[in-house]
C-alpha cells in the first residue's frame, strides 16, 4: 500500500482501529484509505463518517469546508464503499473522479487496488 505522506498512513491506521474493521473488510480499508489522504477529509472524518453507527454520512459531502479535491476523494470513497452513486445531478463519472490535473490520481487508484484486490 502506498501513502502520500506519513499523516496519510497515520490517520488511516486510525480510522481503522475507531472502526475496529478486519483484515478482510476491503470496502472500509479503500474507504479509510481515501479518507485519510487529505487534511480536509482526516480533519473532517466525522462529518463523513459514522464510527458509532459504522456507516458513511451522505450529507458530509456539501460541507463548508470540502475543496474540489476533497470532494473527489470523498466521492469515490463513497462509491467504493457501498456502490453510492450520489444524489440527481452528481457526477460519479471517471472523468469527474479522475481529472487530467489531479495530484492525487496515484492514490485514488491505490484505493480502487485496496478495494478489488
Amino acid at each position: 500500500m502506498i501513502f502520500k505522506n506519513e499523516e496519510h498512513k497515520k490517520s488511516y491506521e486510525e480510522f481503522k482501529l475507531r472502526a475496529c474493521i478486519s483484515e478482510f473488510d476491503k470496502e472500509r480499508k479503500s474507504l479509510f484509505y481515501l479518507l485519510a489522504l487529505l487534511e480536509e477529509t482526516r480533519n473532517n472524518i466525522n462529518d463523513l463518517y459514522d464510527f458509532e453507527n459504522n456507516w458513511i454520512k451522505h450529507e458530509g459531502l456539501n460541507k463548508g469546508w470540502q475543496t474540489s479535491g476533497s470532494i473527489k476523494v470523498s466521492k469515490l470513497a463513497f462509491n467504493l464503499y457501498n456502490g453510492w452513486k450520489g444524489e440527481d445531478g452528481d457526477d460519479y463519472s471517471p472523468l469527474e473522479l479522475f481529472s487530467v490535473s489531479d495530484e492525487n490520481r496515484e492514490y485514488l487508484l491505490e484505493s480502487i487496488r485496496i478495494r478489488f484486490s
